[in-house]
């Protein structure tokens, strides 16, 4: 091995302990363990090395298919347990709040299923759930990097994730307070546009305004009000059959020959006197005692309600005719499928009516000053798109630097990358107001990835510049430089190396190992380069029926992991040579 890692390294994060495979493709069974660090998964050709990567893309909410079940399975099981105990992720921890989600013993346990039938089942720590909440729980934990998901590098949402991420909180601050400002202007917008609509209309509206607070000025109804009266009328309404029940009820408890006081009491003063003679008798009279008085409270609460209750027709009425009231004035002025739904709908718009009476009695004066208030928030809106920008343009320099750094040691001494932000909106000067649904969500400005593989190469942007192997590599050195301020807590690459050999291929084993040092990396491979970095080395072997089960999977360390190596360098575990330049492969890493 490449030696021993710290898990203190990656405290504060999530980190894959283990993934349950049952019946997907030539899986017949296998649990695969993970540790800190850089895992490396190797084995032959289609021995299915990347199911791991199809086993993780259903437990985080993927897309399920029949043609993944084995052939001749009923069933198909793929689970994955996360540590998350530790994590200081804000974000994970909202959602395990949001969803009620309480740990398995410090663990994260997805699971997702698939029978015969096509019907799938999603559960997350036993509890069933959907795809689409497994799907939000991915993101805090893993980042799956496929064989062609580096082409989602170039798109310029994705790059705007890396840059953000890099800057960490200044940038993740300078977002809210955007976004904050830009809910703010949406709301005066909608408020400005809604006026404008229904100043035309205004006469009728406030007619109604008026009507409404009128109305609730003379009735003063309350909240849940009607569920009180309610009570109180079907009190009102049978007192004769609560009278009745009470004394039949007070009979019993308190008659002299044979109620209930009498026969506990008769009871607890016989067991009084032998009380002391045993522990059984003791507990016994102590609960009939209590009892005893328990009863005894209950008869004077009944019979104090029986003494005081009364038929009140002039209450009685007067409670109808306030019901009727309220229920007239919830159905007038309230909207909901209930009455207590439109009651409280009701109060709600005559909480706001005087404001709105406000804005339409202003007519186009009073849209005028809004228009005023608008512009306020929009130079807010402004100079939190300004102020973003600039935290942007600081760390964008900061993250060209560090990855062309990266990419020349990645064999590709005249590489360049740049980060530059493309201006959406102005920020400076007096400009107009823009519609707030022209508006971006992230700023005023987009991000675009620049790249040349040599060193007077015009730098272009990425889908244009890098060939798969440069593209892979570029990929590599970005999140290399991004983990360090990344939450999430693993990274799979899936052939990462796809395209790259030699030299290069030794540099990203030696990237992905720095990468490792701040996250759990997993990597499947074939190359030997990459492969003799890994904390913890799985072979991955098909039976000779073709299957894959428990005893398929292997941690290989030692001599074994020297044949692997071997046989990685030239098809042939066995060869001599191959494995003497395997040796000095892992003793290079070693030294």
């Amino acid at each position: 091995m490449a030696g021993e890692v710290s898990e203190t390294s990656q405290a504060g994060r999530t980190r894959l302990e283990e993934v349950s495979i049952k019946g997907l493709g030539v899986i017949d069974n296998a649990t695969i363990e993970f540790a800190p660090g850089l895992n490396v998964i190797t084995g032959e050709t289609g021995a299915g090395k990347t199911m791991v990567l199809t086993a993780l893309s259903l437990v985080l909410g993927g897309k399920t298919d029949l043609d993944l079940l084995r052939k001749g399975a009923e069933r198909l099981i793929v689970s994955g347990r996360f540590s998350a105990s530790t994590s200081k992720s804000e974000s994970l921890k909202d959602l395990l709040e949001e969803h009620e989600v309480e740990l398995d013993d410090g663990s994260l346990l997805l699971t997702r299923t698939l029978n015969a039938e096509g019907k799938s089942r999603a559960t997350l720590c036993g509890i069933t759930t959907t795809a689409s909440v497994l799907a939000a729980f991915a993101t805090e934990l893993i980042e799956i990097h496929g064989q062609h998901g580096t082409l989602q590098l170039s798109k310029s949402q994705r790059q705007r994730e890396l840059l953000d991420r890099f800057g960490g909180k200044e940038i993740e601050s300078a977002l809210n307070s955007y976004q904050g400002a830009l809910a703010k202007y949406e709301e005066i917008s909608i408020r400005i546009d809604g006026l404008r609509k229904s100043l035309a209309d205004r006469d009728r509206e406030l007619g109604e305004l008026q009507e409404l607070l009128a109305e609730f000025s003379k009735l003063k109804p309350l909240q849940g009000e009607l569920q009180s009266i309610d009570m109180e009328v079907r009190k009102l309404e049978s007192v004769e059959d609560i009278r009745i029940a009470l004394s039949t009820a007070l009979e019993v408890i308190d008659g002299e020959e044979g109620g209930a006081n009498t026969t506990i009491g008769t009871a607890r003063r016989a067991l009084q006197t032998i009380r002391d003679k045993d522990g059984v008798i003791d507990n016994a009279a102590a609960k009939i005692e209590n009892a005893y008085f328990e009863v005894n409270d209950a008869s004077s609460e009944l019979r104090n309600f029986l003494e005081n209750l009364a038929a009140d027709p002039a209450r009685l009425e007067e409670l109808l005719n306030r019901r009727a009231a309220l229920r007239s004035f919830a159905k007038r002025f309230g909207t909901g499928s209930g009455l207590d739904e439109a009651l409280a709908s009701a109060l709600e718009r005559a909480e706001f009516a005087k404001a709105r009476m406000k804005d339409l009695s202003g007519g186009e004066g009073r849209v005028d000053e809004l228009v005023v208030e608008q512009r306020s928030i929009f130079s807010e809106l402004i100079r939190a798109a300004k102020f973003l920008s600039e935290a942007r343009e600081k760390h964008a320099k900061k993250l060209s630097a560090e990855v062309t750094k990266e990419i020349r040691e990645l064999s590709m001494p005249g590489a360049s990358f740049q980060c530059r932000l493309n201006e959406i909106f102005a920020t400076d000067g007096n400009m107009e107001l823009i519609p707030s649904n022209k508006l971006s969500r992230f700023g005023s400005d987009e991000i675009e990835m620049l790249f040349t593989a040599h060193a007077d190469g015009e730098l272009l942007p990425i889908s244009k510049a890098a060939s798969g192997g440069e593209l892979s590599r570029l990929m590599l050195a970005l999140e290399v430089v991004v983990a360090a301020t990344s939450p999430r807590g693993t990274y799979l690459f899936d052939e990462i190396d796809a395209g790259i050999g030699g030299k290069a291929a030794l540099e990203v084993g030696k990237r992905l190992k720095r990468l490792s040092k701040s996250a759990q990396i997993i990597v499947v491979t074939h190359l030997p380069q990459v492969a003799i970095w890994g904390d913890n080395h799985l072979r991955v072997l098909k039976d000779s029926n073709g299957s894959i089960t428990e005893s398929s999977v292997t941690l290989v360390r030692g001599s074994e992991r020297e044949s692997e190596i071997a046989r990685m360098l030239s098809g042939l575990e066995d060869s001599e040579h191959a494995q003497d330049h395997a040796r000095e492969l892992l003793d290079l890493v070693n030294g």
